[in-house]
């Protein structure tokens, strides 16, 4: 059976000045479906996923909706940590969407519950873990229910716990028909749920054919190091699935699958890398 398209990017480009950042991106997301999006940190990612919600302009080419009421939830990476609780900040962010008062509180209500987080009437955003932030941060995006959620790395410092509560929450938001985009730097979201994955490289798109998630654990590696950015292009493409992003304290955190361990560890190493840390994780029942 096959799905309803919602939405529609044909021969998508979008320039800053002389600079173009994506080019001829063409794109269906349909009901139900998951697509991820993954590429280096600085790739376009987080443009293309505004260009899709519609919060900038395309310079060129086509953005095309089902219908005029299509609802798409929007998540930023993050969310600041407010001097709000969390349901005054779903209210607040309800009223701009034209809720109504008793719908908007009983829908508050029924995402506090869905996500599993405590409605405090006491306790602010400011002392929120990075898990409760993440969940407040798409329940905001979902306080009308979207026809496409879109999300800007949804698991970007969560821990085991949290990830696999997100992962749950996914799943079932995705069976009741909704469309999910992601963008993430990791293939641990590609991995769990039945979805189509491109790369953005170098402003183009192009699809990844990777293999579904089975009952076996998937085992991966998350290194913290040093090296030239002018060696990161080098090393993509020899190792096209190695993904690398900067952390706020200038490391670079780059997540690889076992697959790759043994051929792009020397590589790495005889570029001039420096490994500061280096962890295997599983994941995976």
């Amino acid at each position: 059976m096959t799905s309803k398209a919602l939405l529609t990017l044909k021969e998508a480009s979008k320039k800053y000045g002389s600079r173009e950042v994506l080019t001829d991106i063409s794109l269906t997301i349909s009901q139900g479906e998951c697509t991820i999006l993954r590429g280096s940190n600085g790739s376009g990612k987080s443009t293309m996923l505004r260009m899709v919600s519609g919060l900038i302009p395309l310079t060129s080419g086509q953005r095309l909706l089902e219908h005029s009421d299509i609802v798409i939830g929007y998540t930023p990476d993050r969310l600041s940590k407010l001097r709000m609780t969390s349901t005054e900040y779903l209210t607040h962010m309800g009223r701009i969407a034209g809720i109504a008062g008793r719908e908007l509180k009983e829908r508050i209500k029924q995402l506090h519950h869905f996500f599993n987080l405590e409605q405090s009437d006491h306790v602010k955003l400011t002392h929120f873990s990075k898990g409760m932030l993440q969940k407040t941060n798409i329940m905001q995006a979902m306080i009308k229910t979207p026809h496409i959620l879109v999300l800007d790395e949804p698991f970007s410092g969560l821990d085991n716990e949290s990830t696999g509560h997100l992962l749950h929450s996914l799943k079932v938001i995705k069976d009741e028909g909704t469309a999910i985009l992601a963008a993430v730097h990791d293939p641990l979201l590609a991995s769990q749920l039945e979805s189509n994955t491109y790369w953005i490289r170098h402003g183009r798109l192009s699809r990844e054919n990777i293999v579904p998630f089975s009952e076996h654990q998937i085992v991966y590696f998350e290194l913290v190091g040093m090296i030239k950015r002018d060696l990161i292009d080098h090393l993509v493409e020899l190792f096209p699935n190695v993904t690398y992003k900067s952390s706020e304290s200038g490391h670079m955190i780059i997540t690889f699958m076992y697959k790759d361990y043994n051929g792009f560890l020397p590589e790495y190493i005889n570029k001039g890398g420096e490994i500061i840390s280096l962890i295997r994780k599983e994941l995976g029942s």
